[in-house]
């Protein structure tokens, strides 16, 4: 009788690099895919497809890692090998698509397997790096967007130039500032000069720029929305308007602060009505939905108690409750408490905190070389067209258009880089006592006043419902993970107290847990 022979575990690669120019030299993605099949060939796992990608992980909807996931939702009981965390994620929503298939995970470099028999402390240590991850990414995208905040203050127009306009360096100095585009600036012009007239429609304008020739810096007809954008845009009369401010800009206008006056008006056709709740300190005023979908409000009843109830009208659906604030009080509180991190975690916590520092570290080290390799690239770029615009080769609006998008990508660059000098690192103390926020949330809640606890849960619940007379939270995600690794650890914990193991059941890590202890 033949011996049956045991089948071998399948497996899927993904390799990442974080820009174009790393694929074409094709060091990186190589060097990622040796090192994940020796692991295989180790490991005696059988590879049956392999994914590569050369794209941010700042943004979630990659091509191959959407491939990827397809491919494992219709061939279940395969694993994921990957060099690292964050060549797999870094952004908490391909977390959670990668979390809900239940795929085991092999990240070669961490020495790290997380799966369904893995122990709470090797999923805490995972938890914890995608939180680093994601903070590192946004605190990169927060100081991107001072450096853009400052050249807004200082009447800069701070990113690409709208249509009319084309980023160039100011005359005596280094900064990029936007001017007057000699090709298509009258066209603009006219555009706001015809709707201002009021015999124009945005149809008729439409009709308009096309017989002009005016089309969008990708060169596609210029569409309704795209004709209602520029006539909406204050930066052609001169004003920046960025953040909810306004500011004069340094710019050279299209057209009068008059003329676009009266375009806004046209616009417009009536005035704003202004909407409000009033102006009682009511906690929890707008923050919370009824099961209906409209908002509760607050009142107050018999001069001291107060209670809110559904704004709308559909009572067939929810009954229009009324809920004591009190009992919203309790019901927050008892969320919060869930936060508190046990003290024989902070060991992981720690370890976990250091690991995902190391891993910062690498990856902005290795953007930097990425920038400035790209800006060496794009300055012999430019040098090239330079000689090929003296030469004849090239027309001199092509030159132009091509020399501002190119100086526009280093201008972004260059950002980016100052942002990478200025961002701090993420010191274990600072990241442990945002775990001490959350584990005395509960005890800060109970003694704050309205304004305070409408901070406290603005900063720690993104979505609240009132749902059959219990409350439904969905806490922001870094939270909402604190919240699932803290019962992971405590289950941990019990079990490890009871029979010596450390192996807890597979959760849904990023769904919201019971709200009630």
């Amino acid at each position: 009788m033949r011996k049956r022979v045991a089948a071998r575990t399948k497996a899927v690669i993904y390799a990442r690099v974080s820009s174009k120019e790393q694929e074409a030299e094709g060091f990186s993605v190589d060097a990622q895919l040796r090192l994940l099949r020796t692991y295989a060939a180790e490991q005696e796992v059988d590879v049956v497809r392999e994914f590569t990608e050369a794209e941010t992980a700042k943004q979630s909807g990659r091509r191959a890692f959407g491939e990827m996931l397809r491919f494992l939702e219709s061939h279940p009981g395969h694993v994921i090998l990957v060099e690292k965390v964050d060549r797999l994620y870094r952004n908490f929503a391909d977390y959670v698509k990668v979390d809900h298939l239940g795929v085991e995970l092999h990240f070669v470099k961490d020495s790290m397997v997380i799966g369904e028999s893995s122990k709470s402390q090797d999923k805490f240590m995972h938890g914890i790096r995608v939180l680093m991850a994601k903070n590192y990414v946004d605190n990169l995208s927060e100081e991107i967007r001072k450096g853009l905040n400052e050249k807004a203050a200082q009447g800069i127009y701070p990113t690409h130039s709208p249509l009319g306009y084309l980023n160039a360096l100011e005359s005596g100095t280094k900064r990029k500032v936007i001017v007057p585009d000699p090709s298509r600036a009258h066209q603009v012009r006219e555009l706001f000069e015809l709707y201002a007239a009021g015999a124009h429609s945005l149809e008729m304008l439409v009709a308009h720029a096309r017989k002009r020739g005016l089309v969008s810096k990708k060169r596609h007809p210029l569409a309704k929305s795209a004709i209602d954008q520029i006539l909406k845009q204050p930066a052609y009369c001169g004003i920046i308007r960025w953040n909810g401010r306004e500011v004069l800009g340094i710019h050279e206008p299209l057209v009068s602060k008059e003329l676009w006056d009266r375009v806004q008006d046209i616009r417009k056709g009536r005035g704003n009505r202004k909407t409000g709740f009033g102006t009682l300190p009511f906690a929890y005023r707008g923050l919370i939905a009824c099961k209906c979908g409209d908002l509760l409000t607050g009142e107050v009843k018999k001069g001291r108690y107060t209670y809110y109830h559904c704004t709308g009208r559909k009572r067939d659906i929810c009954g229009r409750p009324y809920i004591a604030e009190s009992k919203i009080d309790a019901a927050y509180a008892d969320l919060l408490k869930l936060l508190t991190v046990p003290g024989e975690m902070l060991p992981w916590i720690q370890e976990g905190l250091r690991q995902a520092d190391a891993d910062r570290h690498g990856s902005r080290a290795k953007r930097e070389r990425e920038i400035r390799a790209e800006c060496a690239a794009i300055s012999s770029r430019l040098e090239k067209l330079y000689l090929d615009k003296v030469e004849g080769e090239i027309s001199a609006e092509f030159y132009r258009e091509t020399r501002a998008k190119w100086e526009a990508r280093v201008t972004e660059m260059k950002l980016e880089l100052a942002a990478l000098d200025r961002t701090e690192p993420v010191l274990i103390d600072e990241a442990m006592r945002v775990f001490e926020l959350a584990s005395t949330a509960h005890l800060r809640f109970k003694s704050a006043d309205s304004e305070q606890k409408r901070e406290l849960i603005k900063l720690m619940c993104s979505n609240s419902s009132w749902v059959d007379g219990r409350l439904e939270v969905e806490l922001h995600e870094f939270f909402d993970l604190m919240l699932n690794l803290v019962k992971s650890g405590a289950q941990n914990e019990n079990e490890t107290a009871k029979n010596g193991l450390a192996k807890v059941k597979s959760e849904d890590w990023w769904r919201q847990g019971d709200s009630n202890p």
